[in-house]
Protein backbone atom coordinates (compact mmCIF):
# COMPACT_ATOMS: atom_id res chain seq x y z
CA UNK A 1 0.00 0.00 0.00
CA UNK A 2 1.61 3.23 -1.16
CA UNK A 3 0.91 6.46 0.71
CA UNK A 4 1.92 10.06 0.00
CA UNK A 5 3.14 12.86 2.22
CA UNK A 6 0.86 15.80 1.49
CA UNK A 7 2.24 18.37 3.91
CA UNK A 8 4.76 18.86 6.69
CA UNK A 9 4.91 21.77 9.12
CA UNK A 10 6.82 22.54 12.28
CA UNK A 11 6.91 24.94 15.19
CA UNK A 12 8.93 25.69 18.30
CA UNK A 13 7.28 24.73 21.58
CA UNK A 14 8.55 24.41 25.16
CA UNK A 15 9.42 21.31 27.17
CA UNK A 16 8.93 20.70 30.89
CA UNK A 17 12.03 22.72 31.78
CA UNK A 18 10.85 25.69 29.73
CA UNK A 19 13.44 24.99 27.04
CA UNK A 20 12.64 25.20 23.35
CA UNK A 21 12.11 22.10 21.27
CA UNK A 22 10.58 21.14 17.93
CA UNK A 23 7.05 19.93 17.23
CA UNK A 24 6.14 18.61 13.77
CA UNK A 25 2.91 17.79 11.95
CA UNK A 26 2.98 15.38 9.01
CA UNK A 27 0.00 14.91 6.66
CA UNK A 28 -0.18 11.48 5.03
CA UNK A 29 -3.10 11.29 2.59
CA UNK A 30 -5.17 13.64 4.73
CA UNK A 31 -4.35 12.04 8.09
CA UNK A 32 -2.24 14.20 10.41
CA UNK A 33 0.31 12.99 12.92
CA UNK A 34 1.81 15.36 15.47
CA UNK A 35 4.88 14.79 17.64
CA UNK A 36 7.40 16.80 19.64
CA UNK A 37 10.85 15.65 20.72
CA UNK A 38 12.12 15.81 24.33
CA UNK A 39 15.63 16.79 25.43
CA UNK A 40 17.97 15.41 28.08
CA UNK A 41 20.19 17.31 30.51
CA UNK A 42 22.34 14.29 31.37
CA UNK A 43 23.47 13.22 27.90
CA UNK A 44 25.83 10.52 26.69
CA UNK A 45 28.80 11.58 24.58
CA UNK A 46 27.70 9.38 21.67
CA UNK A 47 24.09 10.59 21.45
CA UNK A 48 22.60 12.28 18.42
CA UNK A 49 22.85 16.06 18.56
CA UNK A 50 19.38 17.36 19.48
CA UNK A 51 19.76 20.47 17.33
CA UNK A 52 22.16 21.76 14.70
CA UNK A 53 24.48 24.67 15.57
CA UNK A 54 22.19 27.62 16.26
CA UNK A 55 19.57 25.62 18.16
CA UNK A 56 15.84 25.03 17.60
CA UNK A 57 15.36 28.10 15.41
CA UNK A 58 17.94 26.84 12.93
CA UNK A 59 16.40 23.35 13.09
CA UNK A 60 13.00 24.80 12.22
CA UNK A 61 14.49 26.76 9.32
CA UNK A 62 16.17 23.59 8.01
CA UNK A 63 12.85 21.74 8.29
CA UNK A 64 11.11 24.34 6.18
CA UNK A 65 13.83 24.97 3.60
CA UNK A 66 15.63 21.62 3.24
CA UNK A 67 13.60 18.76 4.68
CA UNK A 68 10.02 19.60 3.70
CA UNK A 69 10.84 19.97 -0.02
CA UNK A 70 12.45 16.51 0.03
CA UNK A 71 9.41 14.90 1.66
CA UNK A 72 6.45 16.67 0.03
CA UNK A 73 4.82 14.38 -2.49
CA UNK A 74 7.02 11.44 -1.48
CA UNK A 75 5.42 8.04 -1.92
CA UNK A 76 6.03 5.90 1.17
CA UNK A 77 5.38 2.32 2.23
CA UNK A 78 5.69 3.17 5.94
CA UNK A 79 7.63 5.52 8.24
CA UNK A 80 10.89 3.75 7.45
CA UNK A 81 10.93 5.36 3.99
CA UNK A 82 10.95 8.79 5.64
CA UNK A 83 13.60 7.71 8.17
CA UNK A 84 15.90 6.68 5.33
CA UNK A 85 15.48 10.07 3.64
CA UNK A 86 16.31 11.86 6.91
CA UNK A 87 19.42 9.75 7.53
CA UNK A 88 20.68 10.32 3.99
CA UNK A 89 19.83 14.02 4.06
CA UNK A 90 21.93 14.61 7.16
CA UNK A 91 24.75 12.25 6.24
CA UNK A 92 26.15 12.09 9.80
CA UNK A 93 25.59 9.35 12.38
CA UNK A 94 24.72 11.94 15.05
CA UNK A 95 22.34 14.12 13.00
CA UNK A 96 24.60 17.11 13.53
CA UNK A 97 23.36 18.82 10.35
CA UNK A 98 19.57 18.74 10.81
CA UNK A 99 19.32 17.78 14.50
CA UNK A 100 18.12 14.56 16.06
CA UNK A 101 15.06 16.21 17.61
CA UNK A 102 13.61 17.39 14.30
CA UNK A 103 14.39 13.99 12.73
CA UNK A 104 12.65 12.14 15.55
CA UNK A 105 9.60 14.43 15.55
CA UNK A 106 9.18 13.84 11.80
CA UNK A 107 9.68 10.08 12.16
CA UNK A 108 7.11 9.71 14.94
CA UNK A 109 4.60 12.14 13.44
CA UNK A 110 4.75 10.13 10.21
CA UNK A 111 4.12 6.89 12.09
CA UNK A 112 1.17 8.44 13.95
CA UNK A 113 -0.34 9.69 10.68
CA UNK A 114 0.02 6.26 9.09
CA UNK A 115 -1.59 4.56 12.09
CA UNK A 116 -4.56 6.93 11.81
CA UNK A 117 -4.84 6.21 8.09
CA UNK A 118 -4.87 2.48 8.83
CA UNK A 119 -7.41 2.95 11.60
CA UNK A 120 -5.25 1.42 14.33
CA UNK A 121 -3.42 2.69 17.38
CA UNK A 122 0.27 3.62 17.11
CA UNK A 123 1.34 0.60 19.15
CA UNK A 124 -0.63 -1.77 16.91
CA UNK A 125 0.92 -0.27 13.78
CA UNK A 126 4.45 -0.62 15.21
CA UNK A 127 3.76 -4.13 16.52
CA UNK A 128 2.59 -5.22 13.06
CA UNK A 129 5.94 -4.13 11.59
CA UNK A 130 8.06 -5.70 14.34
CA UNK A 131 6.06 -8.93 14.80
CA UNK A 132 5.63 -8.07 18.47
CA UNK A 133 2.89 -9.49 20.70
CA UNK A 134 1.62 -6.37 22.51
CA UNK A 135 1.83 -6.31 26.32
CA UNK A 136 1.83 -3.40 28.73
CA UNK A 137 5.21 -2.46 30.23
CA UNK A 138 5.91 -2.12 33.94
CA UNK A 139 6.36 1.53 35.00
CA UNK A 140 9.72 2.39 36.54
CA UNK A 141 9.39 5.74 38.31
CA UNK A 142 11.70 8.32 39.87
CA UNK A 143 10.81 9.07 43.51
CA UNK A 144 13.86 10.93 44.84
CA UNK A 145 16.12 12.77 42.40
CA UNK A 146 19.55 14.29 42.58
CA UNK A 147 22.57 14.99 40.42
CA UNK A 148 21.99 17.09 37.30
CA UNK A 149 18.22 16.73 37.67
CA UNK A 150 18.10 18.48 41.05
CA UNK A 151 21.18 20.60 41.79
CA UNK A 152 23.40 21.15 44.86
CA UNK A 153 22.24 19.75 48.18
CA UNK A 154 20.24 16.84 46.78
CA UNK A 155 21.69 13.31 46.67
CA UNK A 156 24.52 12.89 44.17
CA UNK A 157 22.95 9.81 42.62
CA UNK A 158 20.58 11.03 39.93
CA UNK A 159 17.50 8.90 40.53
CA UNK A 160 16.12 6.56 43.15
CA UNK A 161 13.35 4.59 41.48
CA UNK A 162 10.59 2.13 42.24
CA UNK A 163 8.97 -0.52 40.08
CA UNK A 164 5.93 -2.75 40.78
CA UNK A 165 6.93 -6.22 39.68
CA UNK A 166 3.71 -8.27 39.73
CA UNK A 167 0.64 -6.03 39.31
CA UNK A 168 -2.59 -7.60 38.09
CA UNK A 169 -3.49 -4.57 35.96
CA UNK A 170 -1.72 -1.50 34.62
CA UNK A 171 -3.96 0.61 36.88
CA UNK A 172 -2.53 -1.29 39.88
CA UNK A 173 0.99 -0.61 38.66
CA UNK A 174 0.48 3.12 38.10
CA UNK A 175 -1.31 3.53 41.43
CA UNK A 176 1.43 1.67 43.31
CA UNK A 177 4.07 4.09 42.04
CA UNK A 178 1.92 7.14 42.84
CA UNK A 179 1.24 5.83 46.34
CA UNK A 180 4.97 5.28 46.98
CA UNK A 181 5.67 8.82 45.75
CA UNK A 182 3.07 10.29 48.13
CA UNK A 183 4.29 8.15 51.02
CA UNK A 184 7.87 9.31 50.44
CA UNK A 185 6.63 12.91 50.62
CA UNK A 186 5.03 12.28 54.02
CA UNK A 187 8.16 10.58 55.33
CA UNK A 188 10.38 13.44 54.17
CA UNK A 189 8.12 15.95 55.93
CA UNK A 190 8.58 13.97 59.13
CA UNK A 191 12.34 13.54 58.81
CA UNK A 192 13.48 16.93 57.46
CA UNK A 193 12.57 20.10 59.33
CA UNK A 194 11.07 22.84 57.15
CA UNK A 195 11.56 20.88 53.93
CA UNK A 196 9.03 22.33 51.41
CA UNK A 197 8.88 19.12 49.32
CA UNK A 198 10.77 20.68 46.42
CA UNK A 199 11.10 18.60 43.26
CA UNK A 200 13.64 18.21 40.47
CA UNK A 201 13.29 18.09 36.70
CA UNK A 202 11.37 14.80 36.60
CA UNK A 203 8.89 15.37 39.42
CA UNK A 204 10.91 13.48 42.03
CA UNK A 205 11.59 14.99 45.45
CA UNK A 206 14.99 16.67 45.76
CA UNK A 207 15.67 16.70 49.50
CA UNK A 208 18.92 17.86 51.16
CA UNK A 209 19.94 14.40 52.34
CA UNK A 210 22.58 11.80 51.57
CA UNK A 211 22.21 8.96 49.09
CA UNK A 212 21.81 6.40 51.85
CA UNK A 213 19.18 8.38 53.74
CA UNK A 214 17.26 8.80 50.49
CA UNK A 215 17.40 5.07 49.83
CA UNK A 216 16.22 4.37 53.36
CA UNK A 217 13.16 6.62 52.92
CA UNK A 218 12.22 5.08 49.57
CA UNK A 219 12.80 1.55 50.88
CA UNK A 220 10.53 2.16 53.88
CA UNK A 221 7.83 3.71 51.69
CA UNK A 222 8.00 0.87 49.15
CA UNK A 223 7.65 -1.76 51.87
CA UNK A 224 4.69 0.08 53.41
CA UNK A 225 2.86 0.34 50.08
CA UNK A 226 3.77 -3.23 49.18
CA UNK A 227 2.08 -4.47 52.36
CA UNK A 228 -0.99 -2.29 51.78
CA UNK A 229 -1.54 -3.20 48.12
CA UNK A 230 -0.15 -6.71 47.92
CA UNK A 231 2.05 -5.75 44.97
CA UNK A 232 5.77 -6.54 45.04
CA UNK A 233 7.69 -3.26 44.76
CA UNK A 234 11.43 -3.05 44.26
CA UNK A 235 13.99 -0.26 44.17
CA UNK A 236 16.30 0.86 41.39
CA UNK A 237 18.95 3.54 40.97
CA UNK A 238 20.15 5.66 38.08
CA UNK A 239 23.64 6.54 39.28
CA UNK A 240 24.55 8.62 36.20
CA UNK A 241 28.13 7.65 37.00
CA UNK A 242 29.72 9.95 34.43
CA UNK A 243 28.30 12.98 36.23
CA UNK A 244 29.81 12.17 39.64
CA UNK A 245 33.15 10.96 38.28
CA UNK A 246 36.10 13.33 38.61
CA UNK A 247 38.40 12.38 35.70
CA UNK A 248 41.39 14.35 36.97
CA UNK A 249 41.31 12.61 40.34
CA UNK A 250 39.88 9.35 38.95
CA UNK A 251 37.40 9.35 41.81
CA UNK A 252 33.64 9.10 42.25
CA UNK A 253 32.68 12.03 44.49
CA UNK A 254 29.82 11.96 47.00
CA UNK A 255 30.27 15.26 48.80
CA UNK A 256 27.17 14.84 51.00
CA UNK A 257 28.97 12.13 52.97
CA UNK A 258 32.57 13.09 52.22
CA UNK A 259 33.30 10.06 50.07
CA UNK A 260 35.99 10.06 47.36
CA UNK A 261 36.11 6.55 45.91
CA UNK A 262 38.16 4.95 43.17
CA UNK A 263 36.32 2.62 40.82
CA UNK A 264 37.00 -0.49 42.93
CA UNK A 265 35.76 1.12 46.14
CA UNK A 266 32.77 2.65 44.34
CA UNK A 267 31.84 -0.79 43.02
CA UNK A 268 31.95 -2.12 46.56
CA UNK A 269 29.85 0.83 47.76
CA UNK A 270 27.18 0.13 45.11
CA UNK A 271 27.20 -3.58 45.91
CA UNK A 272 26.64 -2.87 49.60
CA UNK A 273 23.75 -0.51 48.85
CA UNK A 274 22.24 -3.10 46.53
CA UNK A 275 22.36 -5.75 49.23
CA UNK A 276 21.07 -3.52 52.03
CA UNK A 277 18.11 -2.05 50.11
CA UNK A 278 17.32 -5.03 47.86
CA UNK A 279 18.04 -3.01 44.73
CA UNK A 280 17.26 -4.92 41.53
CA UNK A 281 18.19 -2.29 38.93
CA UNK A 282 21.29 -0.08 38.64
CA UNK A 283 21.58 2.23 35.63
CA UNK A 284 24.88 3.75 34.47
CA UNK A 285 26.79 2.84 37.64
CA UNK A 286 30.10 4.09 36.26
CA UNK A 287 31.65 6.59 33.89
CA UNK A 288 30.45 5.76 30.38
CA UNK A 289 34.00 5.04 29.20
CA UNK A 290 34.62 2.41 31.89
CA UNK A 291 33.16 -0.72 30.35
CA UNK A 292 35.36 -2.92 32.54
CA UNK A 293 33.71 -1.68 35.74
CA UNK A 294 30.27 -2.43 34.28
CA UNK A 295 31.51 -5.98 33.65
CA UNK A 296 32.86 -6.32 37.19
CA UNK A 297 29.66 -5.07 38.80
CA UNK A 298 27.61 -7.46 36.66
CA UNK A 299 29.77 -10.30 37.97
CA UNK A 300 29.47 -9.08 41.55
CA UNK A 301 25.66 -8.71 41.36
CA UNK A 302 24.46 -11.59 39.17
CA UNK A 303 20.78 -11.08 40.07
CA UNK A 304 20.72 -7.31 39.49
CA UNK A 305 19.85 -5.63 36.22
CA UNK A 306 22.93 -3.58 35.40
CA UNK A 307 21.63 -1.16 32.78
CA UNK A 308 23.41 0.91 30.15
CA UNK A 309 22.18 4.37 29.18
CA UNK A 310 25.05 6.78 28.50
CA UNK A 311 27.12 3.64 27.92
CA UNK A 312 25.05 2.54 24.90
CA UNK A 313 22.85 5.57 23.97
CA UNK A 314 20.26 3.46 22.09
CA UNK A 315 22.84 2.53 19.44
CA UNK A 316 22.65 -1.07 18.22
CA UNK A 317 26.41 -1.48 17.84
CA UNK A 318 27.13 -0.20 21.38
CA UNK A 319 24.43 -2.41 22.88
CA UNK A 320 25.91 -5.39 21.04
CA UNK A 321 29.40 -4.64 22.33
CA UNK A 322 28.35 -4.17 25.96
CA UNK A 323 26.06 -7.21 25.96
CA UNK A 324 28.67 -9.42 24.27
CA UNK A 325 31.11 -8.57 27.07
CA UNK A 326 28.40 -9.29 29.68
CA UNK A 327 28.69 -5.72 30.96
CA UNK A 328 24.91 -5.13 30.99
CA UNK A 329 21.70 -7.07 31.48
CA UNK A 330 19.44 -4.16 30.55
CA UNK A 331 19.47 -1.22 28.16
CA UNK A 332 17.71 2.13 28.13
CA UNK A 333 15.84 2.93 24.91
CA UNK A 334 15.56 6.68 24.28
CA UNK A 335 14.41 7.39 20.72
CA UNK A 336 15.90 10.89 20.63
CA UNK A 337 19.36 9.48 21.35
CA UNK A 338 19.42 8.13 17.78
CA UNK A 339 16.92 10.32 15.93
CA UNK A 340 14.43 7.95 14.21
CA UNK A 341 12.04 5.12 15.01
CA UNK A 342 13.94 2.85 12.60
CA UNK A 343 17.24 3.30 14.45
CA UNK A 344 15.40 2.89 17.75
CA UNK A 345 14.03 -0.46 16.56
CA UNK A 346 17.54 -1.53 15.49
CA UNK A 347 18.66 -0.98 19.09
CA UNK A 348 15.64 -2.82 20.51
CA UNK A 349 16.11 -5.78 18.18
CA UNK A 350 19.78 -6.04 19.14
CA UNK A 351 18.85 -5.96 22.81
CA UNK A 352 16.33 -8.73 22.26
CA UNK A 353 18.97 -10.81 20.50
CA UNK A 354 20.95 -10.70 23.76
CA UNK A 355 17.87 -11.22 25.94
CA UNK A 356 18.33 -7.85 27.66
CA UNK A 357 15.69 -6.13 29.77
CA UNK A 358 14.67 -3.19 27.55
CA UNK A 359 13.52 0.05 29.18
CA UNK A 360 11.72 2.64 27.02
CA UNK A 361 12.64 5.95 28.61
CA UNK A 362 11.60 9.58 28.79
CA UNK A 363 14.02 12.53 29.07
CA UNK A 364 14.31 15.10 31.84
CA UNK A 365 13.08 17.82 29.49
CA UNK A 366 9.80 16.17 28.44
CA UNK A 367 6.70 17.17 26.53
CA UNK A 368 3.10 16.15 27.15
CA UNK A 369 3.20 13.81 24.13
CA UNK A 370 2.17 10.27 25.01
CA UNK A 371 3.71 8.25 22.18
CA UNK A 372 6.37 6.68 24.45
CA UNK A 373 4.00 4.01 25.89
CA UNK A 374 3.05 3.07 22.31
CA UNK A 375 6.70 2.68 21.36
CA UNK A 376 7.26 0.54 24.46
CA UNK A 377 4.35 -1.76 23.58
CA UNK A 378 4.89 -1.78 19.82
CA UNK A 379 8.58 -2.60 20.19
CA UNK A 380 8.12 -5.03 23.08
CA UNK A 381 9.99 -3.18 25.84
CA UNK A 382 9.24 -4.84 29.17
CA UNK A 383 9.66 -1.66 31.23
CA UNK A 384 8.82 2.01 30.69
CA UNK A 385 10.69 4.70 32.62
CA UNK A 386 8.57 7.85 32.45
CA UNK A 387 8.52 9.37 35.92
CA UNK A 388 5.59 9.40 38.32
CA UNK A 389 4.48 12.97 39.06
CA UNK A 390 4.24 16.09 36.90
CA UNK A 391 1.87 16.71 33.98
CA UNK A 392 4.28 15.54 31.28
CA UNK A 393 4.99 12.35 33.28
CA UNK A 394 1.36 11.63 34.22
CA UNK A 395 0.46 11.99 30.52
CA UNK A 396 2.39 8.77 29.86
CA UNK A 397 0.83 6.96 32.83
CA UNK A 398 -2.67 7.98 31.77
CA UNK A 399 -2.02 6.73 28.25
CA UNK A 400 -0.95 3.37 29.69
CA UNK A 401 -4.28 3.23 31.52
CA UNK A 402 -6.17 4.00 28.30
CA UNK A 403 -4.22 1.31 26.49
CA UNK A 404 -5.09 -1.05 29.32
CA UNK A 405 -8.72 -0.91 28.24
CA UNK A 406 -7.67 -2.89 25.14
CA UNK A 407 -4.57 -4.71 26.36
CA UNK A 408 -4.95 -6.85 29.46
CA UNK A 409 -1.53 -8.49 29.62
CA UNK A 410 0.95 -6.68 31.91
CA UNK A 411 4.60 -7.67 31.98
CA UNK A 412 6.10 -9.28 35.09
CA UNK A 413 9.62 -8.81 36.39
CA UNK A 414 11.47 -11.37 38.43
CA UNK A 415 15.12 -11.06 39.41
CA UNK A 416 17.69 -11.02 36.61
Amino acid sequence: MSMTIKNITGRIIYDSRGDKTIEVEVNVDGFIGQAAAPSGKSRGAKEAEPFPPGGPEVALSILRSNIAPKLLGLGIKDHRTVDEVLINLDGNWNFSKIGGNVALAISIATAIAISKLKGVSLYAYLASLTNTEPALPLPLGNVIGGGKHAGPGAPEIQEILVIPRNPNTINDAVFANIKVHKTVGKLLEQKITNYPLGKGDEGAYAPPISVERALEVVYDAAKKVEDELGVKISIGMDVAGTNIYNPSKKMYVLTSVGLYLDKEDFLQYLAELSDKYEIIYIEDPFNEEDLESFQNLSKALPKTYICGDDLVVTRAELISKAASLKAIRAAIIKPNQVGTLSLTWDAVKTGKDFNLLLVASHRSGETTDHYLPHIAVGFGCKVIKAGIMGGERVAKANELIRMGEHLKTVQRLMSS
